[in-house]
């Protein structure tokens, strides 16, 4: 999700159909393939700091409502890195509004349990996403991690201002979520909030290429109370191909 990032908003980009384009649409196939390889100065989660710099890549495959795919991070020093799978399904509404549900699964191979295993955990999620309304496309999101016992619910808004003298745009975003743990795995880190602000440039390179530059900042409420780090100010380069 995600580390959608997500960990950040997602865009959704809306277009006017014509006549002359459902010849086109309908001649497209129902599956898509979309690969993304990035750099990530930190490697921010939640309002978390995981790592430091790190190389993130991925892959999804969707066929119509259902989607399903692999998210790793690589970190460039001597840290644990992680890799997600998760599929979901997502389904439309009226007025450009639409529900996602899924699960994740994370997993930290090098990350050491009592019985010498890597660490993993899973958690579902759903949401509801709106569509592009005047350049806004809003979200709410809650989850549930089955192993950790862990809830949380995140609300994000994003924001494109086109820029069409150079063929690109400024697409905004700010998260907000709230996490209730009941301290198992976890016990440095009970309920508490996050936030995140950002804003990404993306520049299509060809049809099925776009390289996109992104500049985050993060925090928690542990930033606030001395017990966490600093709030995070990082950056992202990545480049994607959808097909």
């Amino acid at each position: 999700m995600k580390k959608i990032a997500l960990i950040l908003a997602v865009f959704a980009a809306g277009t006017s159909a014509h006549a002359a384009d459902a010849t086109v649409a309908a001649s497209k196939p129902s599956y898509t393939l979309t690969t993304d390889f990035t750099y990530a100065s930190e490697y921010v989660f939640r309002g978390q700091k995981n790592t430091n710099a790190a190389f993130q890549a991925s892959a999804e495959v969707g066929y119509e409502n259902v989607y399903g795919g692999v998210w790793t991070n690589q970190p460039l020093r001597n840290e644990n890195n992680e890799v997600d799978l998760y599929l979901g399904y997502g389904f439309a509404l009226q007025n450009d509004w639409k529900i996602d549900t899924g699960i994740t699964s994370y997993n930290y191979p090098q990350q050491t349990t009592a019985n010498g295993n890597g660490f993993s955990t899973y958690e579902s999620y759903v949401g509801l996403t709106g569509g592009n309304f005047k350049g806004f496309t809003p979200s709410v999101y809650a989850y549930y991690d089955w192993k950790l016992d862990n809830y949380t619910t995140q609300a994000s808004v994003g924001y494109s201002l086109p820029i069409k003298q150079i063929g690109t745009s400024l697409d905004f975003s700010a998260t907000y979520g709230f996490s209730a743990n009941t301290g198992r795995y976890l016990s440095n880190r009970a309920n508490g909030t996050y936030w995140g602000l950002g804003v990404t440039v993306p520049y299509k390179l060809a049809p099925n290429a776009t390289l996109t530059g992104g500049l985050q900042y993060a925090g928690n409420d542990e930033d606030i109370t001395g017990l966490g780090e600093h709030y995070k100010l990082y950056y992202t380069v990545g480049l994607t191909f959808g097909f």
